[in-house]
């Protein structure tokens, strides 16, 4: 048999409905008289009993079903996709396995989604990173990205240079608004506002006032719990959530079991009670606090899950806090999140209901993923099937932005979108 390329499409369908899979071989690969079948068996929920039998015989229970030739080449057949799931696909040439892949279907509420993947904590150097926010962007476009939120400490401004410089050129990469904000001095509090409508810190910096008179009211008006032993460190932190929300921000919960001057970047009690209690949007859960040992993202899980169990739910994030995107040592591209959302303006919510899930990357193939389970599982078939092809065209749409081409940048987006359709059957369709 001759080589061939087979490419099987779209990749993501809804559930409950029947929808055609397409086949697709390399040209002449196939001949008009051969018999192209395929087999696509359910991987979680079937309706066929297992055997007494330790081994199962795959093949005989779910046939083969021969495909429709539309035109030389390309082979068609009609599916239900019976419940959210993934299904294990098989092409057989004439009887003979040639192909295996997998193929997703998602319920009425994930399909029509876009998937995001996205970074909510990094620096650059107008802040004690390295790179210009342009610079920085582009690596992270290049990356497979399809958005960040530039976070310098105490800086808001160095997130407006970096959208500014971005809504010039596309609307397929987005740089939101943020900073991470502290008390004076650089400060004892990190805390993300993601997307606010103006700054924390410049609240902070320029009204003593005010500042003192709100963290006052917390500290009168609120019930703490009794192991939580600063009150006026909880109520600091409870008022800059506060004023991120009013600045229609998301306020998030940065990486609270970081080591640093001997100790966490937060007390136990303090982070239990600011969760329980609902003063953030969400938590930092994957986040860079595991060199050099630390291994504090583990023990945000771990506290996470107890909370879980508790009945307490608070969306995740995973997150860089990458201060420089080169070399070996920093979490960039290890540590993000992947968003789930209509479109790039609905990100925010997206965070703030939960469909978001945090990812550490453990190498190129290998990833554990957190957040609602059935997010998951769609999360980690995108890792395998999605992204990889979908980093490998915006590597090219990040030169053509480093280059500010507008020809190349038309072009690597068209690419883009042709793939984006092929791969999730609402947008083949349409």
């Amino acid at each position: 048999m001759k080589k061939m390329n087979i490419k099987v499409f779209p990749k993501v369908f809804s559930a409950q409905k029947k929808q055609k899979v397409y086949v697709r071989f390399s040209s002449k690969a196939i001949s008009s008289e051969q018999v192209i079948s395929i087999k696509i068996q359910p991987m979680e929920i079937y309706g066929i009993k297992h055997t007494e039998k330790y081994r199962i015989d795959e093949e005989t229970r779910y046939p083969y079903e021969k495909m429709t030739r539309e035109k030389a080449g390309l082979y068609w057949v009609e599916y239900t996709f019976s419940e959210e799931q993934k299904y294990d696909v098989k092409i057989e040439c004439d009887g003979v396995r040639i192909y295996r892949t997998q193929l997703y279907a998602v319920r009425e509420d994930l399909a029509f989604l876009d998937a995001y993947k996205g970074d909510t904590h990094l620096h650059t150097n107008r802040s004690d990173g390295e790179g210009e926010p342009f610079e920085v962007g582009c690596a992270y476009r290049s990356a497979g990205y399809d958005f960040i939120a530039i976070t310098d400490h105490h800086k808001y401004a160095p997130s407006l240079e970096g959208k500014s410089a971005f809504e010039a050129l596309t609307d397929q990469f987005t740089v939101f608004k943020g900073e991470e904000v502290h008390n004076k001095g650089m400060g004892y509090f990190h805390v993300i506002n993601f997307d606010g409508d103006d700054s924390v810190n410049k609240i902070i910096e320029t009204q003593d006032e005010y500042v003192e008179r709100e963290i006052t009211r917390i500290m009168d008006s609120v019930s703490f719990d009794a192991d939580v032993a600063d009150r006026r460190d909880c109520a600091y932190r409870i008022f800059i959530a506060e004023q991120i929300r009013k600045a229609n921000g998301v306020a998030i919960m940065a990486h609270p079991y970081w080591t640093t001057f001997g100790e966490y970047h937060m007390p136990e009690a303090t982070t239990r009670y600011l969760l329980k209690n609902n003063f953030f949007d969400a938590l930092e859960l994957i986040a860079a606090c595991d060199s050099k040992g630390q291994n504090g993202s583990n023990l945000q899980i771990a506290l996470w899950e107890e909370l879980r169990e508790m009945g307490v739910s608070i969306p995740v994030v995973g997150a860089s806090d990458a201060h420089t995107y080169k070399g070996k040592d920093t979490a960039f591209n290890k540590q993000y999140s992947i968003v789930f959302a209509k479109s790039k303006d609905e990100v925010k919510d997206a965070i703030r209901i939960g469909d978001c899930v945090a990812v550490l990357a453990i190498d190129r193939v290998n990833y554990l993923v957190f957040g609602q389970f059935r997010a998951v599982k769609y999360a980690r078939f995108l890792l395998q099937e999605y992204f990889p092809k979908y980093q490998s065209l915006t590597k090219k749409h990040a030169t053509a932005l480093m280059e500010q081409n507008k020809e190349k940048i038309a072009v690597a987006e068209q690419k883009i979108n042709e793939y984006r359709k092929a791969f999730f059957a609402w947008s083949f369709n349409n």
